[in-house]
């Protein structure tokens, strides 16, 4: 009976010590290093001008890598590219005329806040992005009467990103983010909040 007890208690200090183990990892992550992201949400479009009569879906799936470095636990500097979903263009019946298909590529810097002994950083993104708009007629009737035409825009513009990270271990965390590529008129300006998965590799 008491050879059991003893297993039972080594076997509760194990697993005890092995939580606080996988605490403290999760309250550190690695100070620098190269990284690499991927992330999936919504994407949103706005501040574009249509055709008039003309009608959009505005929203839909979206996706984003970066990868980037880590040059100290609050500072690094990353390129990234994001594809947003494809929005449909459809005339004054509702008959789809074209789609606009658009992705982005950017650099930015990115400014880290730790949170004390917790495993969550917070974090701003500031730099400049290429963004690509693609028009491609579907159906010419419909895009005749709204006066469509195929074309290809870009525009150069402000990087924003706002978001918080997670780290699990010293080298992977959950990321969630809002991110934003300032356009013109002509490409429109997009969105992106998500959440994906971050590795850092020292």
């Amino acid at each position: 009976m008491l050879g059991k007890k003893t297993l039972l208690a080594a076997a509760s200090f194990a697993a005890l010590s092995a939580s606080v183990s996988a605490l403290a990892y999760g309250s550190m992550s690695a100070p620098y290093g190269w990284y690499a992201e991927g992330n999936i949400g919504a994407t949103r479009i706005s501040n574009e001008n249509n055709p008039p009569g003309s009608s959009t879906t505005n929203s839909g799936l979206g996706g984003n890598i970066n990868v980037g470095y880590k040059f100290m636990p609050y500072f690094a500097a990353e390129v990234g590219y994001t594809q947003y979903s494809s929005q449909d263009i459809k005339d004054q019946t509702g008959t789809k005329a074209a789609n606009n298909k658009r992705h982005s590529i950017d650099l930015a810097g990115k400014g880290i806040v730790p949170v004390y002994d917790s495993g969550l950083e917070l974090f701003a993104k500031v730099g400049v992005q290429r963004l690509y708009s693609r028009v491609s007629l579907s159906n010419s009737a419909a895009a005749n009467n709204i006066g469509l035409s195929s074309s290809d825009n870009t525009a150069t513009g402000l990087y924003l990103g706002v978001g918080g990270q997670y780290y699990f271990t010293p080298e992977i965390a959950m990321v969630g983010q809002w991110q934003r590529a300032e356009g013109s008129n002509r490409t429109g300006t997009a969105d992106l909040y998500s959440i994906g998965v971050s590795a850092i590799f020292g």
